[in-house]
Formats: C-alpha cells, structure tokens, sequence
C-alpha cells in the first residue's frame, strides 16, 4: 500500500506540474528524484541510477531517432511536400467521405503539434456540400488525424512507449495495427453515418493530372519507406529515419545548409531534455524496487491487473493530453506490473505472445484514449473553435469510438 501511495504522489506531482506548464523533462527529472528517495536510495545511488539510464545506448539511440524525425518533418515541409499531397488527393479521389477523412489522416503522417488545425480548413472544404454539423466536421478532422498514432513510428509517444514496453517497433506495430483499424472504421461510422448518396458522391471533381500523383507520391513514399523500413523488414529505426530523411532532402533539393540548419533547431528543441528525463524516471523506478510491491499488493486487494493497465495510462493521458506523458510515466508502471513483452514477443508479431502483452496494448490504447478525450489537447480546442462547434456535442461523438477502442483492448487483454 505504501508504494502505491508514493507512486501516486508522484503522478499527481507530474501532472499538476504539467498543468502549470512545467516542461515535462523537467517533471519527470524531478519526479525521479522525489521518487528515489522515497524509497530509501541514497544520493550517491541516486546519481548513479539516472546517470545509467540517460546515457544508456536505448536512451541514446532513442534521442537520435527523435531528432531525425523532426529533421525528416522540417525537409518535407520546406519542400512543400506536404501541402502538395493534400491539394491532389481532392482531385485523385471522387468520394467526399473518403477525401474528408484522407486528409487529416494523410497530415496524421507527420507529428506536429495542433497539426488539426492546417488540416481543418480542408475538411471544412470536403463537407462543404455535406449536410453534416459543425459538431460532425469537428469529430471527422479531429478524430482522422490521429489513428496514425498507433502504428506510424515517427511519433515520439511510438518509439517511446515501444521501447519502454521492450517492444521492436515491428512487433509494436503488428499489436497496435488492428486499433488502428478499429479507429478508421468506428470513426467512418460516426462521422459519416446516415449521409445521403448524393452528399458524397463527387462526379463533377476535376480528373487528376500526372502532377496531382507526383505530388500525393512525394507526401507519401518518405513516410511509408520509415514504415516498410522498419515494420516490415525489421530495421533499426534510427537507420532508417536517418537514410529516408537523407534521400529526401536530395530528391527535394534541400540544400546541406538548411538540412543543417533543422538539425540545430532539433538539438535546440525540448525533446532531448524530454527523452532524458522519461529515462531517468523509468531507471529509478526499476532501481527503487517500486514496482516489485505493486503486484503483490493489488493481487491481495483483489483488483484486476487489466483495470490497473487501464486506469493508470488512461488518467495520465486525459489529465495532460500527451502522449509522451502517459506513455513516460504510465507505461513503465503497466511493464512492471507483469506487461513486459521484452523477449517474449515472437518476431513474426503478435502469434505466440503471452498474455501479459495484453496489458501492454491495453495501457497503449488507455494512454490514448485518455489523450483524445482531454481537455487539455491542444488539437481538440483547435478543431472545435475552427468550425465553431459544440464542445460538449463533439465531446460525445469521440467518446463512442473510443469506448470500442478501450472495449476491444481490454477483452483482448482479459480472454488472451
């Protein structure tokens, strides 16, 4: 009981401290050192265990790749890459359901902050002959923009909770692709539920020109090769975001001085400290023993390991609205807790793997469900002030999806 105490403090500490705009780098080198000494480590053994864990080659190897997606976003956006593939996507396809919901999907590729708000005036073009509700346009550009978050490893909140889960990142992505599905296929039925053919069906849309598929081919082909690299032949992410953001630098024509000058604003940005603190707190709370006393004690107040898996991720991704905090803080808990797939994941995915991998997937899909339904998401007041909409009526429309997300998680969890 008294570790579950201590542990929850220093939830409550991280998330208040995120509240208040605290970097969470920051929080969470903090929290690490609250939490060692809470539980008896000195300050020589303190050190030691946070030095270990920031500098351990994982960690490293972790910051470089971070780094390189945000190099690999910088280039394609100078390119115009981005804003080309959206633009021909309204000429390649005749269905106005399937454009509304491509295009904040297509900018769900790449992880920018509030990117909902570049791909809302778009949506808001898609359904302008729909006869849907601000509330439903709010939900479709809200709710497609982010089903990429489960299987796309250029998301920080992937590459860390795959590894703080010992997951590979192909093995991360074979047991998150069927949400991923769930996510298209429960937000299709709600946003476009009941809508007459002739509200959808777009004949009179201008033919795609051989321009209109080079510039859908230059948005895509950058990403999908980080993906093919990395799920389907099993590469180092790191090596391959490295090579793709290369390649595509010279394609594009980017000069060495401006790839250059992305690197420096990448190192300048947060997500060093960012990284550095996420690794510090998992290291002292593996060191610290914390964990070995969870188990044993929710075991003897009778609470179910897929309901701890759930609510933990969960409350820390709807209190902050970040996926890196849940999955920092949360994940390294639902890992301890018996949910780490570290060597027991088969390399072929998901057949073969025990149940406590399970709990994993089931924190993954909490953490960010906790994250959509959040106040706090900076995408979510974007999109809802954009189109003007009911806040509370959009609150209802992503809450369906995300129950049958939850729903499926936490059955696969329990039966497996």
């Amino acid at each position: 009981m008294a570790a579950l105490v201590k542990l929850v403090l220093v939830c409550v500490f991280i998330v208040v401290a995120l509240r208040k705009k605290v970097n969470l780098g920051i929080a969470m080198f903090v929290a690490a050192v609250g939490l060692g000494l809470m539980f008896g480590m000195g300050p020589a053994e303190l050190a030691r265990g946070i030095v270990a864990s920031v500098f351990a080659l994982d960690s490293l190897r972790l910051v470089v790749a971070l780094l390189l997606v945000m190099v690999l976003e910088s280039v394609m956006r100078h390119a115009g890459f981005l804003g080309g593939m959206t633009g021909a996507l309204g000429r390649i396809v005749r269905d106005r359901r399937v454009v509304a919901a491509l295009l904040p999907l297509l900018v769900g590729f790449l992880p920018s902050a509030g990117g909902a708000l570049f791909s809302a005036p778009m949506v808001g073009e898609a359904t302008r002959e729909m006869p849907v509700s601000p509330e439903r346009r709010s939900f479709i550009n809200y709710w497609f923009r982010h089903p990429m978050e489960f299987v796309v490893p250029v998301y920080p909140g992937v590459i860390i909770a795959s590894k703080l889960l010992g997951l590979s990142i192909s093995t991360y992505v074979t047991l998150t692709a069927p949400f991923f599905a769930i996510a298209i296929a429960t937000g299709a039925l709600v946003g476009f539920h009941g809508l007459p053919r002739a509200a959808w069906a777009a004949r009179d849309a201008a033919r795609a020109t051989r321009a209109d598929w080079v510039a859908l081919a230059n948005g895509l082909v950058p990403i999908l090769s980080v993906i093919v690299g990395a799920v389907a032949f099993k590469l180092d992410i790191t090596l391959v975001l490295g090579v793709v953001a290369l390649l595509t630098a010279v394609y594009a024509r980017v000069s060495a001085r401006d790839v250059a000058a992305f690197a420096r604003e990448a190192v300048a940005s947060s997500i060093i400290f960012l990284i550095a603190g996420v690794m510090a707190f998992k290291g002292v709370l593996e060191l610290s023993g914390a964990l070995k006393e969870l188990p044993a004690f929710f075991e003897s107040a009778g609470v179910p390991m897929a309901l701890v898996a759930f609510a933990m991720p969960f409350l820390v991704g709807f209190l902050t609205g970040y996926a890196p905090a849940y999955a920092g803080l949360a994940l390294p808990v639902v890992a301890g807790l018996g949910a780490s797939a570290a060597g027991v994941a088969k390399a072929a995915g998901a057949i073969g793997v025990q149940p406590s991998v399970g709990l994993a997937v089931l924190g993954v899909v909490s953490g960010q469900a906790g994250v959509m339904l959040s106040p706090a998401h900076l995408c979510f007041s974007l999109t809802v002030a954009h189109f003007k909409a009911d806040f509370a009526g959009v609150y209802k429309l992503v809450a369906v999806p995300e129950v049958v997300l939850v729903a499926a998680a936490a059955a696969w969890a329990i039966l497996r």
